[in-house]
């Protein structure tokens, strides 16, 4: 990246120099906040593989819906429990994925911000394996 401030011969100068740095670093700014924001509005369903309970997460992964479809009431506990669980799982790769999409319409990808915005929910969700 080339020196702004390389070719500065006077107040000026300097001045102008100045007043275009901030407006970029006021650009970015405005660019993260609006990624940021655009990460906590995602909101991801999952369902297990067999469609008996579908799970709805907010931004921050906390569930904020659960459903059951008519079949459950054949299901041994033990057998909910692992659907449940599958639900869940597959709505937070859901919410990894809509909050990828959330900040790169926002940000480069490689972007230490978008990348930042991402692995607050990777944590909390790590990227699956591709199965074969």
């Amino acid at each position: 990246m080339d020196n702004p401030f390389a070719n500065i011969r006077g107040p000026e100068d300097a001045r102008a120099a100045l007043a275009d740095w901030k407006e970029r670093a006021d650009k970015r700014a405005a660019e993260a906040i609006a990624a940021s924001e655009a990460v906590q509005a995602v909101t991801a369903v999952g369902a297990d593989d067999n469609g008996i309970v579908n799970v709805k997460l907010d931004s921050s992964g906390a569930i904020v819906a659960v459903a059951f479809s008519p079949e459950v009431r054949r299901i041994q506990p033990i057998h909910l429990e692992r659907q449940f669980m599958q639900a869940y799982n597959n709505a937070g790769q859901a919410l990894l994925e809509a909050a990828k999409a959330a900040a790169q319409e926002r940000l480069s990808p490689e972007s230490p911000t978008a990348k930042a915005l991402v692995d607050s929910i990777k944590m909390r969700f790590p990227e699956r394996e591709a199965e074969a």
